[in-house]
């Protein structure tokens, strides 16, 4: 299923796979100038290809290489040769079928692999400029798009929410925290956030200080428990009030725990 909105000159296009006649988990695209910014998952990229036909589209940015931002590609590059572009640390993961659990297979659904090119530090349509900002944490590679004089940003999956309890085994809550601070240290004092989930939010500014005033919270609070002898379990407990529902419909993919994991092993305390 896919719906539309317009925000100025920015067309939203959200996916999901229906079950039943509802979504079950939307993706957002945006078509900005003839600049798409993601694709969607496998299961919605006929229906995409399919309403793009009567519309401008030039190239393709991928703001990393998960399967629910990348699987319209193939589809749009086989009938219109569409450039597609990526990080570098995106493209090899890119070229390859992932290996997904069965969650993902029953919402998003295996991309065709693709060949992609190289973004560079900006990427440019007829009318807009957009500084392209390396953020990586949700995974290597993942890339922010920034339009400056428009005060528009592309966040990917750098910003879900401004209280997320849930990080995926890879993700890196420190890294997260540091593409957000660069992320602020680079935008317009005003910008609106455009989210890979479909928000768009005025106030990005605020947006994305209160997720990272909230993650630094969180860490320390972690960080603390951990050195004063507190289990995993414990701190679940007393920082989350426990695990949530996701980690078990996940496989564990996403989880209190995970966040817990990185807050106490990925950062330099």
């Amino acid at each position: 299923m896919l719906e539309t909105q317009n925000y100025d000159d920015v067309l939203q296009i959200r996916m999901s796979r229906a079950f039943n006649g509802q979504p079950l988990y939307w993706v957002a695209a945006y078509l900005v100038d003839g600049l798409l910014i993601d694709s969607g998952c496998q299961h919605t990229a006929q229906e995409l290809v399919d309403f793009l036909s009567d519309h401008h589209v030039e190239q393709i940015v991928n703001t990393h290489y998960h399967e629910d931002h990348i699987a319209g590609n193939w589809l749009l590059h086989q009938q219109r040769q569409l450039p597609m572009y990526a990080h570098r640390d995106s493209l090899p993961l890119m070229r390859q079928v992932p290996t997904l659990y069965p969650y993902q297979e029953i919402v998003w659904g295996y991309p065709q692999p693709v060949e992609a090119q190289e973004l560079g530090s900006v990427i440019t349509t007829s009318q807009y400029t957009f500084d392209v900002l390396h953020t990586p944490g949700h995974c290597s590679g993942h890339v922010v798009l920034l339009e400056k004089q428009k005060g528009w940003c592309f966040s990917g999956d750098l910003f879900i929410s401004e209280r997320p309890k849930v990080l995926r085994p890879e993700e890196n809550v420190h890294e997260i925290m540091e593409s957000l601070q660069y992320l602020l240290s680079s935008a317009p004092e005003e910008f609106t956030l455009f989210t890979s989930m479909g928000q768009i939010l005025p106030q990005g500014r605020q947006a994305v200080a209160n997720l990272l005033s909230y993650l630094q919270s969180v860490t320390q609070q972690i960080i603390e428990l951990h050195n004063s002898g507190q289990s995993i379990d414990d701190i679940r407990q007393r920082v989350f009030g426990g695990e949530s529902r996701m980690a078990e419909v996940t496989n564990g993919q996403f989880s209190v725990n995970n966040l817990i994991n990185s807050a106490i092993n990925d950062g330099n305390w």
